[in-house]
């Protein structure tokens, strides 16, 4: 299976300057290509794949000090952006910005040019050693790294990694697992993770934005352009990195909820559409993001995956649907 290992990085000044120009040579790799496709899909109605990075190299001689793995990931991204909007998952590809909160590139590991030294990491086209906070032993063999920026001032190193398959000791354990508004899950069976202070971070963000309206009618007053006023992008991205925070104290409570019912129950017996009308604390958005964490991590472990339909118990309490999924899913295992 493939298990991806998140790290924060920290580079020197010399090497956030390279990192800061291969982001930018990705991006214009993948314009120019976005807009050579473009112009002839409009002329032709047909997409013309003729132009590739080493074409592009041959144009602009800046490319060939960029990682030539990452150019040519941002060409198969942009092909697959294409099969995407052809098969009708998504809309046309757009141009990236450099004004993004995130940058990021793609390389892959070929006879080990990626790989880990205690706390650095070695990259391809560079000698140096990047420092890395490598808080976990990562698993498998690397298969390719990602590395990531916001602002341009922290950077990330995502590794995806072959890893084989893990067996979790049987414990026999059954759960019903129902939607709650609340603690997004109410189970069968009494587990222990701790809710996040969504409440408080949500308390901060309105004081956030409340001092940047009035930042943004101060400016204003002054007629000056928002994009000018220092005080303004200040309070901008003050109210940025609560909404960061936020994802992540969600991301986190997901990741924990799913490796704690995963670890303790061999059969997860779960309601697959919940009631879009109680959403609270949690969004329905959130509660199917941890069923894609509970079915492939159930997958990786080898434990018993069921959605069961629950829309004619929609009147039952959270608690009394986790007890009712419990007896129906246990009914279903056993008429198979």
């Amino acid at each position: 299976m493939l298990k991806a290992f998140k790290f924060r990085m920290y580079p020197t000044d010399e090497q956030k300057k390279w990192l800061i120009q291969n982001f930018g040579c990705v991006r214009f790799t993948y314009n120019h290509l976005l807009l050579s496709r473009q112009e002839t899909y409009k002329q032709l109605g047909v997409i013309d794949y003729s132009l590739t990075p080493a074409t592009l190299k041959k144009r602009y001689a800046f490319l060939k000090e960029a990682d030539s793995l990452a150019l040519a990931n941002a060409q198969l991204n942009l092909d697959r952006a294409f099969r995407n909007y052809f098969k009708g998952r998504a809309s046309f590809p757009k141009l990236k910005s450099k004004k993004s909160m995130w940058q990021s590139y793609t390389t892959n590991n070929q006879g080990h040019t990626i790989y880990l030294e205690g706390n650095q990491l070695k990259l391809p086209k560079q000698k140096k050693l990047f420092n890395v906070h490598v808080h976990r032993p990562i698993e498998g063999t690397i298969r390719s790294a990602t590395i990531s920026s916001r602002y341009n001032e922290e950077f990330y190193v995502s590794f995806l990694c072959e890893v084989p398959l893990n067996k979790r000791q049987k414990t026999n354990e059954w759960v019903g697992i129902a939607y709650c508004p609340k603690g997004l899950v109410e189970t069968s069976q009494k587990i222990e993770v701790v809710t996040p202070k969504l409440l408080v971070t949500n308390q901060k963000i309105a004081v956030a934005e409340r001092k940047l309206s009035i930042r943004a009618k101060a400016a204003q007053q002054r007629k000056k352009a928002l994009e000018r006023a220092k005080n303004y992008q200040k309070q901008k991205r003050k109210v940025l990195n609560l909404y960061q925070k936020q994802k992540y104290q969600r991301e986190d409570y997901l990741e924990q909820l799913s490796a704690v019912l995963v670890n303790k129950f061999d059969y997860l017996f779960i309601e697959s559409l919940p009631d879009e009308n109680l959403a609270s604390d949690f969004s329905v958005q959130d509660w199917h993001k941890l069923l894609t964490k509970l079915r492939y991590k159930a997958e990786w472990y080898q434990k018993t995956f069921l959605l069961i339909n629950t829309q004619d118990i929609h009147s039952h309490s959270a608690q009394e649907k986790s007890r009712l999924l419990e007896r129906i899913g246990k009914q279903l295992l056993f008429d198979v």
